[in-house]
């Protein structure tokens, strides 16, 4: 039987040295990969379809950006409070590989009438509905002149104050609203104005209806006639005699 060498002071130096510097490697190696997955939490990405000042709330703190759907809600005191504490709201880019239809928001102000069966009516009509919260008719129209003039939307305000909702709707350079007691004529002028908001009293629609003329809104383009473009685009005065201040 072969005699096994004997082992040197050498080799088990050697030997030791080899074992400390892989320890060392490996200790290294898993602080660095440790580092790497606690990065210091800057950005947030919000899945909510409304962004009301409880989501900028619920944020991590240090939070400086937050990615949000590209046609979610934002209220404006989710924006105001989002700029008062240093955080950007970015949309994500918008899918435009296939068309569809415009997005449509709905609304009640000073209405007493529950709109939660309107909208789960229009919705199988529009699936690209989405209800604001409730709140004031100043607060309300904001909101649509905000998504109006940022994405294009198309609006649906229920309001028992339809004739002073409607005058303080167009009161707003990106919106054009109109109102009508039936069908038929809301229809119409839909297309004639090309109106991006409609103003409804519950009361005077059936929900059939108020789907139909829904699904009108968000399907018929156009752009508005040369009068209402002029009206919004001339802001100076400068052919009137009145004495602006």
């Amino acid at each position: 039987m072969p005699t096994q060498p004997p082992v040197s002071s050498n080799d088990i130096a050697h030997l030791v040295t080899e074992v400390l510097r892989r320890i060392h490697a490996e200790t290294d190696g898993s602080k660095t990969q440790s580092a790497g997955l606690t990065p210091p939490e800057t950005t947030a990405t919000v899945p909510d379809r409304v962004i009301a000042a409880e989501t900028i709330i619920k944020l991590a703190p240090g939070t400086r950006v937050a990615y949000v759907k590209h046609k979610a809600v934002i209220t404006p005191s989710a924006r105001d409070l989002a700029r008062d504490r240093g955080i950007t709201l970015v949309p994500a880019k918008a899918n435009t590989s296939q068309p569809t239809e415009s997005q449509l928001f709905i609304a009640q102000a000073e209405c007493s009438t529950d709109v939660s069966s309107v909208a789960a009516t229009i919705r199988r009509a529009v699936s690209t509905i989405q209800q604001l919260p409730s709140a004031g008719l100043a607060t309300t129209l904001e909101s649509f002149a905000d998504h109006a003039g940022r994405d294009a939307a198309r609006c649906i305000l229920l309001t028992e104050n339809a004739a002073v909702a409607c005058v303080a709707a167009n009161r707003f350079h990106a919106i054009r609203a109109i109102v009508g007691s039936d069908t038929t004529t809301v229809a119409d002028s839909i297309t004639r104005c090309a109106a991006n908001l409609v103003i409804l009293n519950p009361s005077q629609f059936s929900l059939a209806s108020m789907a139909q003329i829904a699904k009108e809104l968000t399907t018929r383009m156009g752009n508005p006639p040369k009068i209402l473009a002029a009206a919004h685009a001339n802001t100076s005065h400068g052919d009137c005699s009145c004495q602006n201040p």
